[in-house]
């Protein structure tokens, strides 16, 4: 009977470990739900599209600015893009507008970022970058 005990309360803390152990990696990956965006300037590092399993790196600067709680600008390789964006939550975003110049040709990477920004819906912090999350990834650290 003694036995039957301490069977059940090993498996008891066996389950409890890997239960505790499960939601350490969970909040490892998002680490602060509370940034604030508008607080820097933000240079993208690569993108992903949401069919794609691997990133793609930013060869050139492009630089994200969250003007105020309403506004953003995003410089391409040759181009400017201006939007109007709304923080639901902590966590969540959505870009409802997106206008860019049209002076030459900027590169395909440029071109899917646009494309890419408006398909975010989800923000966070880890490890001193910014991670937009959505219809694919974008990755930005400060400026």
């Amino acid at each position: 009977m003694k036995q039957r005990k301490y069977q059940v309360l090993i498996f008891t803390i066996l389950v409890g470990l890997i239960m505790l152990s499960c939601k350490t990696t969970q909040s490892s990956k998002k680490e602060d739900m509370n940034i604030d965006i508008t607080s820097n300037k933000w240079e993208v590092v690569k993108i992903k599209k949401q069919e794609e399993s691997t990133y793609i790196n930013a060869k050139e600067s492009y630089i994200l600015e969250f003007i105020n709680d309403k506004t953003f600008t995003l410089n391409l390789d040759v181009n400017n893009c201006g939007g109007h964006f709304e923080i639901v939550n902590n966590k969540n975003i959505i870009i409802s507008e997106l206008a860019c110049t049209d002076a030459c040709c900027d590169s395909d990477f440029a071109g899917n970022l646009v494309q890419l920004l408006l398909k975010m819906t989800e923000y966070y912090e880890k490890e001193n970058e910014l991670i937009f999350e959505g219809k694919g990834e974008i990755i930005l650290k400060h400026h």
